[in-house]
């Protein structure tokens, strides 16, 4: 995956190439599904020296802090499974890499670190494509849900409101089983992220953030915009209603 030429703002090209980062530093291994190679790793956003957290799976118990035994804090496994009648799957997940408990996010107020209890990112692909969707959910300290969430919510429009930035998603699809969703989108196919979208349990005090990726032309499962769009929604109502779906049975 490359940048296109001319990006405008290195804080949104930035968001989701940890995957093919280069010198990325390695942090730990990944669960491997479908045998393909994983590792959690750091990147830094060009322009901010800002070093962010590539998420993923935190280990806790029943959602406390992180934990040797690489176990999935209780209240993110709802979010590390789910099957696609359209064929996308989940090919990777890895856990929060050991010792890290925050991450940094740019807003226009300046940089805020995201206090993290556990973390785990999920990688999503459709068959002989690159990667779709890269899912970070976290769960955050309980005390600092409120305030935490008003910060992601400020950097999401702080990108929104960068020249040449994604513009703000007004028409969110029906069906999203309860969730308070917000994001952004580009206009156009270019750059490595398309959209980025967050999604809200208050219950649970559970942050995702949906990075949804551009890759090279025969290596993604749409061509147009509008192929994109129809992919993101039909993710949104599904991966939303699995993990409702999800959370009925962990009860």
């Amino acid at each position: 995956m490359t940048a296109a030429d001319g990006e405008p703002r290195a804080a949104f090209r930035a968001q989701s190439t940890e995957h093919r980062a280069q010198g990325a530093e390695r942090r730990g291994p990944g669960r491997l599904i479908g045998g393909v190679p994983g590792a959690v790793l750091l990147y830094a956003i060009a322009g901010a020296a800002v070093t962010v957290l590539c998420v993923v799976a935190a280990a806790a118990q029943s959602g406390g802090a992180n934990s040797p035994s690489g176990a999935v804090a209780k209240a993110l496994v709802p979010y590390t499974s789910c099957d696609f009648p359209d064929g996308l799957r989940i090919v990777q997940t890895d856990p929060l890499a050991p010792g890290v408990e925050s991450r940094a996010v740019q807003t226009a107020s300046g940089l805020h670190n995201i206090d993290l209890a556990a973390g785990e990112r999920v990688m999503f692909a459709y068959p002989l494509t690159d990667y779709f969707a890269n899912v970070k959910a976290e769960l955050l300290p309980a005390g600092q849900y409120a305030a935490l969430k008003q910060t992601l919510l400020a950097n999401l429009h702080f990108l929104e409101s960068e020249r040449g930035g994604p513009t703000r998603a007004e028409a969110l699809p029906a069906g999203l089983h309860g969730f308070e969703v917000h994001g952004n989108d580009r206009q156009k196919l270019e750059g490595n992220v398309l959209g980025m979208y967050l999604m809200f349990d208050d219950r649970t005090h559970v942050a995702t953030t949906i990075y949804f990726l551009n890759q090279q032309a025969w290596a993604r499962k749409f061509q147009t915009m509008d192929e994109y769009g129809r992919l993101r929604d039909n993710f949104l109502r599904t991966y939303t209603g699995c993990v409702r779906q999800n959370q009925a049975i962990e009860k």
